[in-house]
């Protein structure tokens, strides 16, 4: 069966969303072009320096590819965080993101949660069991990231961060949110979020219109060679994301398009949101001065090393 774009090479991919059949060359173009508009409509086009966040997984090198197609690299900076989980952070995969980055043209730089925690995270996790605490990984994980993505981002000077978030995680996080109640965060997760302290760099997700498969199969097409193995701390304790994840799996099988549909939706009333808050300035958290929740003298990432016994506090 031919392509049905260019109509002479043979299909290679069903798009269920789109109802079409796509050769290898045409999908590839399908994405970049998708992610190009995405990425201009973020403002990352009118960017001196982007910082772009990269694991070495799929996302993040199809992130870096689809960018650097269309933007100069020279505006360009990866970093890399080595999160510190036995059998899962290796050298070498750091070493192939930095070979393929360099052929893009792109410097890459990093950090990890030893040098800019303290403490790896197989550390703080064993340390938060020895008190007894049911600490999922994924929430020290998700905190610490979060805050070494952003101090990485204004040591640079970036303009945006840019994460490898694909539509998949998107749609998950939007239905996480509404199950937990957190509508402030409609403010702080959609398309275009509010900026609530000088201390942060604005962070934007190209991918965020691009389904978990289509990065799969880009990267395929591609040839990356990319760390596949699954988090371990996701398999012994699986989390809600994960149990959400198979639940829009079965919704999108039963009604191709649905994940986008849902994060149109959400886009639509993330603007409402925005025009009708009225939040000021975060506070920052009296230990490391980095921003917190309103209402809070210590921010999270503090409270948990202090729940941990990693780290004291006379406040």
């Amino acid at each position: 069966m031919k392509c049905d774009i260019c109509g002479s090479r043979n299909a290679r991919v069903y798009q269920k969303h789109t109802g079409r059949r796509l050769c290898d060359s045409c999908f590839l173009e399908n994405v970049r072009n998708r992610v190009r508009l995405e990425a201009i409509r973020l403002g990352l086009g009118n960017a001196k320096k982007i910082l772009l966040a990269v694991s070495g997984g799929k996302d993040s090198l199809v992130l870096a590819d689809t960018i650097s197609s269309f933007l100069d690299p020279g505006r360009l900076v990866a970093f890399n965080i080595m999160e510190g989980i036995e059998g899962y952070n290796r050298e070498s995969q750091v070493k192939e993101l930095e070979r393929y980055l360099r052929d893009l043209g792109v410097e890459l730089i990093g950090t990890s949660f030893k040098d800019g925690v303290g403490y790896s995270l197989d550390e703080i996790v064993r340390a938060s069991q020895g008190r007894g605490l049911k600490i999922s990984a994924c929430t020290f994980c998700g905190g610490f990231r979060r805050k070494l993505i952003n101090q990485a981002g204004r040591d640079v000077g970036a303009d945006l961060v840019a994460t490898g978030h694909n539509l998949d995680d998107e749609v998950q996080t939007i239905i996480i949110n509404l199950l937990r109640g957190d509508v402030k965060k409609l403010v702080r997760v959609g398309d275009l979020p509010v900026k609530l302290s000088d201390k942060f760099v604005t962070r934007v997700k190209p991918l965020r219109k691009i389904y978990e498969w289509e990065t799969t199969m880009y990267a395929y097409f591609k040839g990356f060679k990319f760390q596949e193995t699954e988090c371990p701390y996701i398999s012994s304790r699986p989390t809600m994301r994960s149990k959400v994840r198979d639940l829009m799996y079965a919704i999108e099988d039963e009604s191709p398009g649905s994940l986008l549909r849902i994060l149109e939706t959400y886009d639509k009333i993330a603007e409402t949101v925005r025009r009708s808050s009225s939040l000021g300035e975060l506070p920052t958290c009296r230990i490391c001065g980095e921003p917190t929740s309103f209402g809070r003298e210590i921010c999270k990432n503090c409270e948990l090393l202090i729940s941990s016994g990693l780290l004291k506090s006379d406040l």
